[in-house]
Order: C-alpha cells, then structure tokens, then sequence
C-alpha cells in the first residue's frame, strides 16, 4: 500500500476501536450496576442471585480483557499515521509481545517482552519496523519447540539500536544473514531490512537460538 492507503487504514482503525472502546465503557458500568443491585438485594431475595453476581463479575473481567485487546489494536493503528516517527522501544517490544501473542500460543509456546535497562528511541518507520519484527517473530516461533519461549528484547550492539528476537538471553555469536544464503522465510524480509537500513543476524548456541536485527 501506498504511505497514503496506510494513513486512511490506521484511521478508520483507531476511529472504530475507539468506538468499541466506547460500548466496552456501557457494558461495564452497566454490569457494575446490575452487581451492586444484587448485592443490596436480601439473601435469595432473587432467584439464582449467586449465580448472577458471578456472571457480573465475569462479565466485568472479560470487558477488561476487550478493552486491553482495543487499546493494542488503537496502538498498532496510529503506527500507520506517519512514514517516521520517534519510537519507544521497550513500548514496542510489549506491543509486538501482545500482537503476536496468540500466534505463539496456538503453538504452545510463550512469548515476552524483556525490556533494556535505559529508556531507548529510534527515528524509523513505525508500521514497516512492526512489520519486520512480526516476520522475525514468525521465523523463530517455526523453529522453536513446544513448551519454549520467545523473548523480544531491544538492545545496544555496537552503539545501535537492535532487536534480539530468541530463547533465552542474547548469545554473542552472530552470523550475517546474506541473501543468498537466507532461510526462505527470512529471505522475504530482504526489503524491509534494506528500506530500514537494518541487518539481521542468526544468532545462538546450543542453548539460546534467534535473530538480532540490528539498525545502522
């Protein structure tokens, strides 16, 4: 899509998981209030009262879990609003933990962010940066075994920002991966590490496998 296709869809995006966000509000304070009702109601005043507190109550957790889930969906939107913009990168390890967390779950394998330990910023492009890290978590998720977990963990290698993308914490070897010696799967992100300006590096030992994508 062009920059100006990518802008109308994350608006239409953010403006209707606003929306959903909006009825979520209703839905809970209205089960909020039908809970309080209840509970001021004498004991089996109302037929099956037990049970309809617990649904409240369930239903109130379920719209925390909606509401969660709009505002990861409001994020990943208004990263389409600019073609560069300034990102917080322990932010967007969390934000791609949280997208591609059920891809990794369908899998049986765990996924989480780990964040670095100073506050970290690039100037990049928002929406293709996601795009090549959700790539990067596929390929490792095709590799890894069930009962594993993934780490995205930002970083500092050689004075630039980078992405370690694996089991475990970031081995020090590293291996550039050239085109013509890239997995199929990798191969496919060739574009977006070249209009990034990032290279990707297949990292690991016996123990901890993955990519470190590194900006230059």
């Amino acid at each position: 899509m062009s920059q100006r296709e990518t802008a109308f869809t994350g608006r239409i995006i953010a403006s209707l998981s606003h929306e959903i966000k909006n009825v979520l509000a209703t839905i809970k304070e209205s089960a909020g209030l039908m809970d309080d009702i209840l509970k001021l109601c004498p004991e089996r005043s109302v037929p099956h009262q037990d049970r309809l507190i617990q649904a409240a109550a369930n239903i109130r957790k379920q719209i925390d879990r909606g509401v969660d889930v709009v505002l990861g969906l409001n994020q990943f939107a208004h990263s389409m609003d600019e073609p560069r913009a300034e990102i917080d990168l322990n932010g967007l390890a969390e934000r791609m933990a949280f997208l591609m967390h059920r891809f990794a779950q369908k899998l049986g394998i765990g996924l989480i962010s780990v964040p670095y330990s100073e506050r970290l910023k690039m100037v990049t492009d928002p929406f293709g940066l996601e795009m090549l890290l959700a790539g990067a978590v596929d390929a490792c998720l095709s590799r890894a075994e069930k009962g594993s977990e993934i780490r995205i963990q930002p970083c500092v290698v050689e004075g630039r920002p980078a992405f370690w993308l694996g089991s475990g914490p970031m081995a020090l070897s590293a291996t550039l991966l050239s085109k013509a010696d890239c997995p199929e799967d990798l191969a496919a992100l060739q574009g977006d590490l070249e209009r990034l300006q990032a290279r990707i590096y297949d990292v690991g030992s016996a123990e901890h496998r993955g990519f470190l994508v590194r900006f230059s």
